[in-house]
């Protein structure tokens, strides 16, 4: 992907990346220059700067002053929305940006900038982190951990299981996530089950969904699942959706995990359905609200494994790599991939 010959050296735009993130002894940090790594090899002579919790306040406040071109989480982006005057486009690393839409919403204004949301590279992760929580289940992996401990062998007790290709998973947003989800489920001869909200053509249906329904199906697919996954995104007509009355159409006792959006599911419903036997156990990514305060009582709850919203982390330079391709796009006038219409977020 060589830069286009009448860009020179000093006429193309610098990158920004900018976090917030408190750095901790032993933990690698979320945003750093590797994410620029791909950007670099095929325009050399970019600039990339990064402006986290360390720089200086003055330095950032310049660097923030003259970014044309910035790279944040959106909750990091919308503490800093009104310092980014010569702003042109910026990149949010995650898939969601409900932080920026909140604040959009707020002021009613339409941003002068592009907007572009990481997209395409979050979906073999989850995928991998669903997959692997449905075979540690139905394999009881945890309960032979505790067995270990106390050097119990219970070969007949952990005999009992189902092989996936017994199972059925139902995805609530068979999008191009679900369909990353559903592939690897295939692979392993599960049965899988789409939920979209409009009518699919033929032409556009993935070959790893074996059926797909419509919202409204949703007793349908929740009668049928061994294994619920949503990936709802966070709207309003996803806000609760599910809910006891949609729980109670479980006939199988499902898995049911979450890596859409928190507030899809209360927390009370997960209680409730775990101690009505609608569901038998809970995997959640995400929650609402995040992180999820240390008086929750889904903390406690044997049958609820919690994890801080990182089932779509993926190495930076992979995320880089959309980057670098909508940077291409950018200095050519072309539209952008995964760009955010965002005449819609006022």
């Amino acid at each position: 992907m060589p830069p286009p010959s009448r860009m020179t050296s000093t006429s193309l735009p610098s990158v920004l990346l900018f976090t917030n993130d408190i750095k901790l002894k032993g933990v690698p940090e979320f945003l750093t220059e590797k994410f620029g790594e791909e950007l670099k090899q095929n325009f050399p002579s970019v600039s990339v700067k990064l402006v986290d919790s360390d720089t200086d306040p003055s330095e950032r406040k310049k660097h923030l002053e003259e970014a044309e071109i910035l790279v944040a989480k959106p909750v990091h982006f919308a503490d800093i929305v009104d310092n980014v005057p010569n702003l042109k486009w910026v990149h949010f690393t995650f898939a969601g940006y409900e932080p920026y839409t909140d604040l959009i919403k707020k002021t009613g204004k339409v941003p002068p900038y592009k907007v572009t949301r990481q997209g395409g590279t979050f979906g073999v992760a989850m995928a991998e982190y669903v997959l692997a929580h449905i075979i540690a289940r139905e394999r009881k992996f945890e309960e032979m951990r505790e067995d270990e401990k106390v050097r119990d062998w219970r070969d007949n007790y952990f005999s009992q299981f189902r092989v996936l290709s017994q199972l059925t998973i139902g995805i609530a947003g068979a999008g191009d996530i679900g369909c990353d989800v559903a592939r690897l489920c295939k692979a392993f001869g599960m049965r899988t089950i789409g939920l979209v909200r409009t009518p699919r053509s033929q032409e556009t249906r993935s070959e790893y969904i074996d059926e797909y329904r419509l919202t409204s199906d949703l007793p349908y697919m929740l009668a049928e699942s061994d294994v619920i996954c949503n990936i709802l995104p966070s709207l309003p007509e996803t806000n609760n959706f599910f809910n006891e009355d949609a729980f109670q159409h479980c006939t199988k006792k499902p898995l049911f995990i979450n890596i859409g959006r928190g507030d899809c599911v209360k927390e009370s419903t997960i209680i409730k359905a775990l101690e009505n036997g609608w569901l038998s156990n809970v995997i959640l990514d995400t929650t609402d609200p995040e992180p999820l305060p240390k008086d929750s009582q889904l903390w406690s709850i044997p049958e609820v494994t919690i994890t801080p919203h990182i089932s779509g982390y993926v190495p930076q330079r992979m995320m880089g790599e959309l980057f670098a391709r909508n940077y291409q796009r950018f200095i050519k006038g072309e539209s952008l991939e995964y760009e955010v219409d965002v005449t819609k977020l006022s």
